[in-house]
């Protein structure tokens, strides 16, 4: 890992994208077809999901962060490894029990694995009770821990940041 290479990925609905920010070289940018709707609407189908659907949603991303191995090597260097969007923001309040303060929240491996474990195995109706889920991410927040564990697991990371406020650009 490399102080000079950050790497933000952020989380959307049908595409998850990377941008990979370097000292040495230009910045580069990559989407995965998947994000974190597209890929529970394309693999989770019971409630509470089954293992197979949660496992083949999983390995759909980890495909799609090899593809962009291959493209952008240079991720493998990120010194850093934030993600953004609402789905890593609930991930992390579900982790604490409430909304999280702050601009960023440091988000690991193990922690984003207890959070998926919980909710995944829970279905809808009980899954709503989780202090720190928003009411609208209930259904969705099962393909979007897919997608965040999967790029965990794919870059073999200890920890993610989650940025939780956006600053003006």
């Amino acid at each position: 890992m490399s102080a000079g290479v950050t790497a933000t990925i952020t989380f959307a609905d049908d595409v998850t994208s990377i941008r990979l920010i370097n000292e040495d070289s230009d910045d580069s940018t990559f989407d995965l077809p998947c994000g974190v709707i597209s890929l529970g609407t394309r693999h989770i189908h019971s409630d509470p999901p089954l293992p197979e659907e949660l496992t083949n949603a999983i390995g759909e991303m980890m495909d799609h962060v090899e593809d962009a191995k291959r493209e952008i090597p240079a991720i493998l260097d990120a010194g850093l490894v934030t993600v953004d969007g609402p789905v890593p923001v609930a991930i992390a309040a579900v982790e604490v029990g409430a909304a999280v303060r702050g601009s960023r929240f440091l988000l690991t491996r193990d922690a984003a694995e207890d959070v998926f474990r919980t909710l995944a195995t829970e279905s809808c109706n009980d899954r709503r009770h989780n202090p720190g889920l928003p009411a609208d991410l209930v259904a969705p927040i099962v393909g979007g821990c897919c997608a965040v564990v999967g790029l965990i697991r794919a870059l073999q990371l200890d920890s993610v940041e989650v940025l939780l406020e956006r600053t003006a650009s």
